[in-house]
């Protein structure tokens, strides 16, 4: 200090730190803050993650239900095909036996399709004597009357 200056500490400016303490607090306040928005915002992501697997899972388990229900209607055509083709003496009474099926579809009231299907069954045990052949188109009236179910359950 050649100059001839000198340091006095008694006029040098004291550092509060009162102000420095509160400084702190804010920063952690703001972190801890800033931690539980990103908490919540994960848990929102996971929210959203778990409901995304549900409804895709809800896809493919409806997806597959489907597909079975192609193979197994596909099915049901291989087997009348082979029935009326295969039973000559009956084949008339088949064929008029599977359009009668049909007509549960388009039954106007829910009284009207039970009473198609109930005629029609009865009809299937009266005419067809080979266990084989009752048995398939049994199944296949059945069949229709499931598939129909979701509509006829709509009608009066």
């Amino acid at each position: 200090m050649s100059d001839g200056f000198k340091l006095d500490p008694a006029n040098m400016p004291r550092i509060d730190f009162s102000t420095t303490n509160h400084l702190a607090n804010s920063v952690a306040d703001s972190i801890a803050a800033n931690q539980r928005d990103m908490e919540r915002s994960m848990q929102a992501v996971q929210r959203e993650r778990e409901r995304k697997e549900a409804a895709e899972a809800a896809y493919r388990e409806e997806t597959i239900r489907s597909l079975r229900a192609i193979e197994q209607n596909t099915a049901n055509l291989y087997t009348l095909v082979d029935l009326i083709s295969k039973s000559n003496e009956q084949q008339d009474e088949l064929i008029e036996i599977i359009a009668e099926v049909l007509t549960i579809a388009k039954a106007r009231s829910q009284a009207e399709a039970k009473s198609v299907y109930t005629k029609v069954m009865g009809r299937i045990t009266q005419t067809i004597k080979d266990a084989e052949t009752l048995a398939k188109i049994a199944g296949y009236a059945t069949a229709v009357w499931n598939l129909a179910q979701p509509i006829i359950e709509k009608l009066p």
